[in-house]
């Protein structure tokens, strides 16, 4: 009998840290620790505006969003030869790193122009849902994005996506002194990518962020730029080289592909015109 009664203690107690884990508010889960999980991600270097718009979104739409335990920050305030891409663990509090491109059209170390318009070869502003693969000619494995927000709500139709490309690597960067562009798409290190995807492809949040244009990019969600020339050094290769993005066709993407959810965007009402 008190066997019994530790082994329904034990499930208990067990349900209990499983609730705190994956249910109510994100701002509530804590990690093993103890720690909140909001406290251990910022602790780590993520983006407090970020992170905490991240969390809303989840609120908001909890239930709705099918992958709770991964999520991704693109933090575009930072020069593209910095580790950008944060890779957050919803579950365990951990963060990793990698590397990560932007639109040939949006700088050329920095994130300076955003845009939602077709043809532009900018990277657009606001939170993705990454969900389903297909295989590029080009780019190998390729996970399917659609845009939430009114500055990426064309993602689907610019075939803005998230792939692996030779151009997002450490010897890119010694030969040319910057990170190579894409034509918008969240291009990442090929080493990492079937990583990456594999964690995301199930119904996840991908939220391309940058401090000085989001409350831009509510005002005027076709286009976002900061004021001013980017200053770059001597050194930097300006020349588009043939291994990125706009020298290969790649195709049209897979027509049969479900709707995304309907999802509640924090963008809406946190800034205020």
């Amino acid at each position: 009998m008190k066997s019994l009664f530790t082994i329904l203690i034990f499930f208990i107690l067990l349900l209990d840290i499983s609730s705190q884990a994956y249910g109510g508010s994100m701002f509530e889960r804590k990690i093993k620790s103890g720690q909140m999980l909001f406290d251990a991600l910022i602790s780590q270097g993520v983006n407090y505006e970020a992170l905490n718009l991240t969390f809303q979104l989840f609120d908001y739409n909890e239930g709705d969003i099918p992958n709770t335990k991964f999520a991704v920050i693109v933090d575009y305030s930072m020069t593209s030869t910095m580790k950008r891409l944060y890779l957050l663990d919803l579950t365990t509090g951990v963060v990793r790193r990698f590397y990560v491109s932007h639109g040939i059209n949006t700088g050329v170390l920095q994130g300076r122009r955003f845009a939602n318009i077709s043809g532009s070869w900018k990277s657009s502003l606001g939170f993705y849902y990454a969900k389903g693969t297909y295989q590029s000619p080009k780019n190998g494995l390729t996970l399917l994005l659609d845009g939430i927000d009114r500055s990426n709500s064309k993602a689907r139709s610019r075939a803005i996506v998230f792939h692996g490309a030779e151009y997002v690597t450490e010897d890119f960067i010694y030969d040319n002194n910057r990170l190579g562009w894409s034509e918008g798409c969240f291009s990442v290190p090929p080493d990492s990518t079937n990583y990456l995807i594999r964690l995301l492809q199930n119904g996840s949040i991908i939220f391309a962020y940058h401090r000085d244009l989001l409350a831009y990019s509510k005002q005027y969600p076709e286009e976002q730029h900061l004021s001013g020339r980017e200053v770059v050094p001597s050194n930097v290769n300006l020349n588009r080289t043939e291994l990125e993005g706009g020298y290969y066709y790649d195709g049209p993407l897979p027509m049969l592909r479900p709707e995304p959810p309907h999802l509640i965007s924090p963008l809406d009402f946190y800034f205020f015109n």
